[in-house]
This record gives structure tokens, sequence and C-alpha cells, in this order.
């Protein structure tokens, strides 16, 4: 498997720690309010890759994090560790403690996650009665769960000399870390801290990039509500150390792959490689590999604090099927910007309806899978995912001679990386619920061609097809199907 590697800035092939092993971890939502369509992307090519790795043989151990707690808002240049806490401001809101907000928003990434036959990190299936109770066993892991682990990290990088101690907070001092700005190549000294009125400012803060590993309840935190007790006293953790204390008491202090979105490459990331490598030593992550924005139509991001920023059950209401969705958003590479349009969610759906009525009429019995089109298949799965290549190739094969239920079989074994629901589709035979005035038509129809008036046969098709159908004569009589 070849993927981009962002440290190396190249596509790499991906040689695991143990072979035919693959351990990932994921960066998980923040769970104060349902995933919009940007973030949504990003699960849906980290579980192209999961289903990838399963697919060619491997014994993937993967996990996804759900931040319930420490997550800022981002106010100045590096990602203010003194925004608001999104879980507590969110509680506010809507009038409830930051764990029923956590627990709701929680049941609706499952709920999303279901629709878009999206895996659980474990690998399974997302059972329909799985909601935030249970969501350890299947591979997502809650940082309110990994607070005592938190501090035991924290004391180690404190030991090995990485940090200082203020009023407010316990900082990582990022200039200890020679190749901080790896990610980046970005010059510390150019960045200022403090753009904003709200941002308040810890004026014993030695740097800029410097971040939070411990938040005391001080100041503006001093009524917090969610809080532990701490060596630094009371308070809660940074967003940083969350992820590297559940990765790496999961994984190890050595692991494989670590996703998350290009908005991670500034800040986040990082931080979390600087804890790595306080805590053990050494870098944890042997690959880093991020995926890119959604975009509206002047490239600007998807934002849910600006409203442009569409969330499922609102794009499902329009009409669309959850495997459009799926569909628009693996056509294109995962380091590939998408821009968002319905117009653009419009040619996914006619693209997949397309390949659908195609392979409907294969039939519905299948064969054996075609040996060289998996071995193509393969290949451009291991070529940076390739998913473009994966559709061309599927279009290339409609177009064989081989039997159809061969190229059945094969179209088949590929929808267990793509999860188009494919096969189901051969269940569905485009049956339509048709309106009272459409069936009204159709019998009037059917009269007039009885009668043998053509040309009000013909003026009643064109009504139809003004309607949004193709209508066919067959020898079973008048069929439908949606233009």
């Amino acid at each position: 498997m070849k993927l981009y590697s962002t440290l190396d800035k190249k596509v790499k092939e991906i040689e695991p720690i143990k072979k035919g092993q693959i351990s990932i971890y994921s960066c998980g939502p923040t769970v104060y309010f349902r995933m919009q369509i940007g973030n949504i992307r990003a699960y849906v090519n980290w579980d192209i890759l999961h289903r990838a790795f399963l697919y060619l043989g491997y014994d993937v151990k993967r996990i996804m994090n759900l931040t319930d707690v420490g997550h800022m808002t981002s106010l100045d240049d590096f990602g203010s560790d003194f925004g608001e806490d999104r879980m507590d401001r969110q509680a506010h809101r809507e009038g409830l403690e930051p764990l029923d907000i956590a627990n709701k928003y929680i049941d609706a990434v499952l709920d999303d996650f279901r629709t878009l036959n999206i895996l659980a990190p474990n690998g399974q299936i997302i059972p329909k009665n799985l909601n935030h109770e249970g969501v350890q066993d299947y591979g997502f892991t809650r940082a309110t769960e990994y607070v005592e682990e938190m501090i035991n990290i924290i004391k180690k990088i404190e030991k090995n000399g990485y940090t200082y101690e203020t009023k407010q907070a316990l900082y990582f001092d990022v200039t200890k870390i020679k190749d901080y700005t790896i990610f980046t190549g970005q010059n510390l000294d150019e960045k200022e801290v403090g753009v904003r009125e709200e941002v308040g400012v810890d004026p014993e803060k030695r740097n800029p990039a410097d971040f939070v590993l411990w938040m005391k309840r001080y100041g503006r935190y001093e009524n917090h509500i969610m809080n532990w007790e701490s060596p630094w006293g009371n308070g809660f953790p940074g967003w940083h150390i969350e992820c590297s204390t559940m990765s790496t008491s999961l994984l190890g202090n050595h692991f494989d792959i670590h996703t998350g979105g290009v908005d991670h490459i500034p800040v986040h990331h990082p931080n979390e490689r600087a804890q790595n490598i306080g805590a053990f030593g050494h870098p944890s992550v042997r690959y880093w590999v991020h995926n890119e924005w959604v975009v509206n139509k002047d490239e600007s991001k998807l934002s849910k604090s600006k409203g442009n920023a569409p969330y499922l059950p609102n794009i499902l209401k329009l009409g669309f099927d959850p495997m459009d969705v799926r569909y628009f958003l693996l056509s294109i590479n995962y380091r590939t910007r998408i821009q968002f349009s319905i117009e653009a969610l419009e040619g996914a759906k006619n693209a997949r309806e397309a390949l659908l009525r195609r392979i409907r009429e294969l039939g519905e019995t299948k064969g054996s899978v075609i040996p060289e089109y998996i071995d193509s298949f393969k290949k451009e799965l291991e070529n940076n995912l390739n998913m473009s290549g994966v559709l061309a190739l599927i279009n290339e094969l409609l177009k064989e001679d081989f039997s159809k239920e061969d190229i059945l079989a094969t179209i088949s074994d590929f929808d267990k990386v793509l999860a188009l629901d494919l096969e189901k589709s051969l269940e569905k035979k485009e049956t339509t619920e048709l309106s009272s005035e459409i069936k009204a038509l159709l019998e009037k129809r059917m009269l007039a061609k009885k009668e043998k008036d053509y040309e009000e046969a013909d003026k009643i098709r064109e009504q139809i097809e003004q309607m949004g159908y193709k209508l066919l004569d067959t020898p079973e009589g008048q069929k439908l199907e949606k233009a």
C-alpha cells in the first residue's frame, strides 16, 4: 500500500511495524454538535482505507477518539488554549450537562456512520441498537474515560523536562523540540498571539506556540463544569494530550498510521508529536496521513460557525440517497479538495444511478470473480487509494465480454471496499411510488392507445415526461423510470 506521508511530503510505501498487521489511530469528532459534510468526508475516506487494508489481507487494529472535553475554539494562529470549551459552550446553549451533550452527539455520529456504511473502528458493522453506552466495545475511545492515563503521561513529560507551570496552566515548552515545525516548516517567531479581545492570554506563557497540557480552574475557567483533581490543581486536560494518550495507550509507543484532516497539520498534530517525544523520547507515529477539505464553490472552507456546512439529515431530506453522498465523497482522492454544491451532489447521484442500472442489466445470479480484474482493483487501492481508477475499472469491466455472472461477482467483490450497497440494488428493481395524478395519466394514455388515438397518447407521454419520468412501452405494458 502506498499513501501520501505528510512528514515525507510524498507518496510512500507503507511498511508496517509488524508484518501483515497495521495499526491506525483516527482523529475522531468533537461531540458537541452534529458532524457537517466536511467532517464526514474524513470518515468516509478512512473507512475506505480501513476496508482496503482488510481487503488486501491485513490484520487491522484501529481506534478512533471521541473528544468530549477540553477542545477549545481556536482564536489565534496556533489554536488558542483560551477559547471557549466547545462542550461547555454547547451545554449552556442547550441547557444540558456536558456529558449529556456528548452522549447526544455520539449517538448522532453513530447514526451518520450507520447511514453511510462506515465501519466501526474495530472493523464491525455498527449495530442498529448501539448507542453511546457501548461505543468502547467497537474501538471508539472517549476522552473523559482516559483522564487518569492523561495525567500519568503528563507526569512523564514533566519529569523529562518539557513543561513549565503558571497560575493558570501547565504548558508544554515547544522550544524543547528542535523540529517542532517539521509539518509546516514555519518559523515560530513569525507568530503572534492574542489577535482577538476575547482571548484570555496568560501573561506567564513564554512562547505563543506553547500549549496547555493541563488547564486549571482559574480565571475564566473557575466555574468549568467538567473537572478533575491532578498534581497541578483541579482542572481539565488540554485537547492535544487526549490523542497522544489514547493512541499510545491502545496501540503502543510505536504505531503505523495516524489519520486526520489537513486542518490538524499546523497545530494539533505537531503538538501530539511533541508530546510523544516528551513522554517516550521518540515520535510514536510512523506515517501521518491527512485528508483535504470539502469547500464551497468559492473555495472557502465549510464551517458550522458560518452556517454554510450542511448536515447529513438535511441533505437526505432533499431526496438524496445516503449512497449518493458516499459515492460523492469517495469518488475523489482524499488528498484533493472537493467542491460541495447540490449540483455536484446531483452529478454523483446520476453517476451512481447510471452504474446501478448497468449492474441490474447483468441479472441477479453471481458467478466467479475475474482474477485479472481483482489484481487491477488491488493495484488501484495500493496506489494511494486511487478511487477514480477504481470507478474507471468498473466501467471498463461492464464493457467486457466476460459472462454477466462473473462480472457481477467481481463488482460485488469490489463493493467490500466501496460499500455502496451495489448488491442490495439488485433487490430494488427501480420501484417508484406513483402519485394519483401519474396513475390517472397512465390509465388515460392506455385508453387512448386502445382507441388508436395515438396523437392523444403522445401528448400524454410528453406530459408524463415533463413530470420527470421516462415512459417505456414494453410487451408487458407501460413502464416508468425516473428521468
